[in-house]
């Protein structure tokens, strides 16, 4: 009887072969995964293209190749890199990943898993393809390649004529696991000690977040530590988060590069938010995030001046208050190479953003006084043309004491970017920023010199409750890559700027001439080295500078070394 069965099952296949061939008709193979090309040989040099998508689908399954620091690479130096490098542990891809098998998903789901695996520090890049779709289901292949995370903290930094070194050691991606820790001596115009990190992206493999920093300073110490459940996805509906903090440590008021007076601080500060989304929403000019956080909020700072001080001997202030937060912002984002890196993918958020926040500080809650404390922001990105990216940013912070009416410590900051690509490797840039002060508490600083980019010039060179600056560079991406390790930019420049009061200088102020007010300007060549063996945050910057206006102490020539994140 089961022979029979069998028989008349294998007629009814032969004679129908639509029945066994059905299954695989509606599914979809990528140009290249039908090719069977080997996705562990990927390049990210050269992309491969994923299927192109329709409307949603839900995932299948996910598979995950990790690349090492060199791919595809015989050089025995580089199998030697190879093989001392921890490469990251799929489960910590997979928990920094923001899709996961059975979750539906669309283009724009895809495309944020793949920048949020973009901005971890301990990879080159990555891409998320889909490989096969069959009706309503994707399979997807995820492609990441590591950097090089374990090294040695020997440095040495130079800005506006002051030296920093660095020593010690530090980690990026613990073990392969994401975690980092860092154990660091660090010796500058400030101060000297040792400083200690951990951070845990994704504890246990969850989406919570912790941090701890620890410093042990000549002048003091410091504390921090945070653990939170933040917005990780922009359909994230739910955030929590713990903030805790204290320091002390001397703080120097300063003009024309001197120490004027030293300023003995401490303080402590907790915050605890939680925060609520309704994730995507669609409108007529595109698509839109709004996220709400409700919080409690302590903060208290006492500082004592020295003997001669030409006003209070000390000063102190408490607040506790309960806060609401906003922001908005659109998911508009493009893929770039050589804007604000060197040939390196970059994830540019176009379009508008605003934020503010707001909280009441009183007696009743154990605070000093009555104050209103505000936070506000509102910028963008735009395309003017393809060739033309404009950034543009706003923002006014500080407190308002509700008795007196009297708004203090308050800052008014606007930026504006100006990004002419003129050329596939070269950029013409212009930068403008501008700052206003209210009655700035004394341990707060509005300062102009080489540490805020006016880079022939000592760090702190001018203070004031008004500032600007302004620079234009032509950049230079070049597509050189010695010996294979990092890749090379250059930089042609010219700095302007001022800082200076509005009315008469504080007393504390040494009275100088009103030219040490006077509008600074430079100009210089730089060099610009971005590895891509190591961690993908840092662009080295070194810069001559020769200064056009003369001052005190300032050198004929300024060498400018510093990390920043950006060109």
């Amino acid at each position: 009887m089961n022979t029979c069965i069998r028989a008349l099952a294998l007629l009814l296949l032969l004679g129908f072969p639509s029945l066994w061939t059905a299954a695989d008709e509606p599914c979809e193979l990528a140009p290249w995964a039908q090719a069977n090309e080997s996705l562990p040989r990927y390049s990210f040099e050269s992309p491969l293209e994923p299927l192109p998508f329709v409307d949603t689908a839900r995932i299948r399954q996910i598979e995950v190749i990790r690349q090492n620091v060199f791919p595809n690479s015989h050089h025995q130096l580089a199998s030697v890199a190879n093989r001392f490098n921890s490469l990251t542990s799929e489960t910590a891809i997979r928990s920094a990943l923001l899709i996961e098998p059975g979750q539906v998903v669309g283009d724009a789901e895809l495309a944020e898993a793949e920048r949020a695996l973009r901005r971890k520090s301990f990879l080159y890049d990555a891409a998320v393809l889909v490989a096969k779709r069959c009706d309503d289901e994707l399979d997807v292949a995820v492609v990441v390649r590591d950097v090089w995370t374990l090294v040695p903290n020997i440095g040495f930094a130079r800005t506006g004529g002051d030296n920093k070194t660095i020593l010690g050691i530090s980690d990026g991606n613990v073990l392969g696991s994401g975690k980092e820790l860092s154990i660091v001596y660090r010796n500058d115009r400030d101060r000297s000690g040792y400083n200690i990190r951990f951070d845990d992206p994704n504890i246990f493999g969850s989406r919570w977040r912790g941090a701890l920093a620890l410093a042990d300073n000549d002048d003091g110490h410091a504390i921090s530590a945070n653990v939170d459940r933040p917005f990780f996805s922009f359909d994230t509906r739910t955030a929590v988060g713990l903030r805790l903090s204290s320091f002390e440590r001397d703080q120097d008021l300063e003009f024309l590069s001197e120490d004027v007076f030293t300023l003995s601080g401490e303080g402590e500060s907790a915050e605890v938010y939680l925060g609520r989304s309704s994730g995507r929403s669609s409108r007529g000019d595109g698509t839109y995030i709004d996220r709400f956080w409700l919080g409690l909020a302590y903060d208290h700072e006492a500082y004592r001046f020295p003997t001669g001080f030409p006003g209070p001997l000390s000063t102190q202030r408490t607040f506790v208050y309960p806060f609401v937060a906003w922001r908005r912002q659109q998911d508009r984002f493009v893929k770039r190479e050589n804007v604000d890196r060197i040939e390196r993918t970059e994830d540019l958020d176009l379009g508008l953003f605003m934020s503010a926040r707001a909280g009441f500080s009183s007696d009743a809650f154990g605070g000093d006084g009555d104050f209103l404390l505000f936070n506000v922001g509102i910028g963008g990105r735009w395309y003017l043309t393809p060739k033309q990216l404009f950034r543009t940013s706003a923002s006014w912070h500080g407190r308002v004491e509700l008795n007196e009416r009297d708004t203090q410590d308050a800052v008014v900051t606007v930026e504006s970017e100006y990004l002419w690509k003129h050329s596939a490797r070269m950029s013409f840039l212009v930068r403008a920023e501008a700052a206003a002060t209210r009655d700035l508490d004394l341990d707060q600083q509005l300062t102009q010199g080489g540490d805020s980019d006016l880079r022939g010039y000592p760090s702190r060179f001018q203070v004031g409750d008004r500032r600007f600056l302004l620079t234009i560079e032509e950049r230079y991406y070049t597509d050189w890559l010695p010996f294979g390790l990092f890749r090379v930019g250059f930089a042609a420049f010219a700095d302007v700027g001022r800082a200076w009061f509005e009315d008469e200088p504080p007393a504390w102020v040494p009275q100088r001439d009103q030219d040490y007010f006077d509008t600074l300007s430079n100009v210089g060549l730089g060099l610009r080295f971005e590895s891509i063996r190591t961690r993908r945050d840092r662009v080295l910057h070194v810069d001559f500078a020769r200064p056009l206006v003369d001052g005190p102490d300032v050198d004929s020539l300024s060498i400018t070394i510093t990390a920043k994140q950006a060109l």
